[in-house]
């Protein structure tokens, strides 16, 4: 009887919602029993997860369910209409709870990301996924469809919150026993970020630098662990104003892991991020004992990168971000930074790796082939999302200041009337992009990558995802399950299907794939793999 009950309430519910029967990206479906959604703190809600490859909201009868707790996340951002989210995943008691949300490896805190002034939809994914193929942990991601008490919300990025865990930033844990020794030199994880009070929430550094604790939060932080942290990223500030600043044996390589902070820059040059070195800028730092040197990364919030804006240089692609930057007050690209930026010896290192990345995971047959599995992943439901919220062709703006003092600040340098041009405009502008710093460098790109693998990456977060990969005139599947395997161009037209068993498969590549572009997937699961056939 209650199953009974239970399925006759998801039909109604279903039948009273106005968009679309079905839908071809995972939905997630939250409830919070009519109580308003705030910034902090979170408020309860139970979240039903539907990912049957074609999905209803009726369909949340047989889906995965649990219990969270949901505030509007952003601070400019928290004024558009389509707001973004934090979730935590909690148990039936309310505590947290780790749980592998659409795949995604386990855990309980979660972003749900709303572009409003993206409306390519794709800028935060492409740049997670850019920084993950140096081999660096980035926030993965799937993309659903939100339904927010019965209403529909669009188009939503599900993000990995930055945290330390083994499924995110694996650093060792700290605890508040952790006072002496070589457990008190880590881990932590820090930003330089906007704060209306920084003595709340970290402090103010040698270099008048807003530096944010971020793991463990300052409640949880125990004085030695705070004495020690501030101490350490003193001593690195003052290391960069003392005399052998760039000295090979005694300098900044001694406190900074090097590379790590060529890769960090590196991307955020790439994505020309107008909010780059001033605000959402992470470090971290591990026990003496495990390396202990200051890292850059991992890299957030892209909503204003890939020429989205018109200040800052934003939408210019020549330029380095990191010398255009705006500087305000506590708002600065670190002097540091803009030092270790100036050396000899670290610009001979961003070449070499640029030359590296360019001509493997960063080559543009590579980049092409992300972004039109996202062109095809999202074709139908940026319809919708964009039926839900007619914003194209036009600037999204918001009132800001304070005081009884409020001006309208209007975000997109460029507005195109469709999301295809959308799409078509920020390809465009990356590839611009990349040929400017191929220029600064006397790079000329390879015409194909210096490695084999095609699209290394995207499984999409799907569970037991299958891998795929080109062997001469074949497409070699492995798999779990098996089941059925439909190839699709990007038009969404089937150009071959059949059932494939569980294992190591190998399938013939139909005539006429030469130098096209075409989309795998098993068991009606969209997991945007696109593989240029050679």
């Amino acid at each position: 009887m209650h199953f009974v009950l239970k399925y006759f309430v998801a039909i109604l519910l279903w039948q009273s919602l106005s968009f679309a029967e079905t839908y071809d990206l995972p939905l997630l479906l939250i409830n919070t029993k009519g109580v308003s959604i705030p910034q902090d703190p979170k408020v309860d809600a139970v979240l039903h997860v539907v990912d049957q490859g074609v999905n209803s909201p009726a369909d949340s009868v047989n889906g995965f369910s649990t219990k969270i707790g949901i505030e509007i996340r952003g601070q400019t951002s928290a004024s558009f209409d389509k707001k973004s989210y934090g979730i935590e995943t909690r148990d039936s008691v309310g505590g947290s709870m780790d749980v592998a949300l659409l795949g995604l490896p386990e855990g309980d805190d979660w972003v749900l990301h709303g572009p409003f002034i993206d409306k390519t939809l794709i800028r935060n994914a492409l740049a997670h996924f850019l920084y993950r193929s140096t081999g660096r942990y980035s926030s993965r991601s799937r993309f659903v469809e939100v339904f927010l008490n019965n209403e529909y919300q669009g188009v939503y990025l599900l993000l990995e919150k930055i945290k330390r865990g083994k499924n995110r930033q694996n650093l060792t844990k700290l605890t508040k026993a952790d006072t002496t020794g070589d457990a008190l030199t880590g881990s932590y994880i820090f930003r330089i970020d906007k704060s209306d009070n920084i003595n709340a929430e970290g402090f103010l550094s040698s270099d008048n630098l807003q530096i944010v604790y971020h793991y463990p939060k300052k409640e949880d932080m125990m004085p030695q662990q705070e004495t020690y942290l501030q101490g350490a990223i003193n001593k690195f500030e003052n290391l960069m104003d003392a005399s052998h600043w760039n000295d090979p044996n005694t300098g900044y390589s001694t406190l900074l892991d090097v590379d790590a902070a060529v890769d960090y820059v590196m991307h955020e040059e790439i994505t020309k991020n107008t909010d780059a070195y001033i605000c959402s800028f992470y470090m971290f730092k591990q026990r003496d004992s495990e390396g202990g040197k200051i890292s850059l990364g991992p890299p957030w919030d892209f909503n204003l990168a890939f020429g989205a804006v018109n200040y800052s240089g934003g939408m210019e692609t020549n330029g380095w971000q990191i010398e255009l930057n705006i500087s305000a007050g506590n708002y600065k690209v670190p002097p540091w930074l803009l030092k270790l930026w100036g050396d000899t010896a670290f610009q001979d290192r961003f070449k070499a790796r640029w030359v590296e990345l360019r001509s493997s995971v960063w080559h543009s047959s590579y980049i092409d082939a992300y972004m039109d599995s996202l062109s095809v992943l999202l074709a139908n439901a940026s319809e919708r999302n964009f039926d839900r919220w007619p914003i194209l062709g036009s600037a999204s703006c918001v009132n800001l200041g304070t005081g009884g003092f409020s001006y309208n600040f209007c975000f997109n340098g460029y507005s195109e009337p469709t999301w295809e041009q959308e799409i078509t405009h920020v390809r465009t502008w990356f590839k611009e992009r990349m040929a400017w710093i191929d220029s600064e460098f006397g790079f000329v790109e390879p015409a194909t990558p210096v490695v084999t693998t095609i699209l290394p990456e995207f499984q999409n977060g799907v569970p037991e995802a299958p891998s795929y990969h080109i062997v001469g005139e074949s497409l070699v599947l492995n798999s779990a399950k098996g089941g059925r395997l439909v190839l699709r161009n990007l038009q969404g037209q089937i150009i071959w299907s059949g059932n494939v068993a569980a294992g190591v498969v190998s399938v013939q590549l139909p005539r006429g794939l030469h130098g096209t572009l075409w989309v795998a997937s098993l068991n009606g699961t969209k997991a945007s793999f696109v593989f240029r056939k050679r």
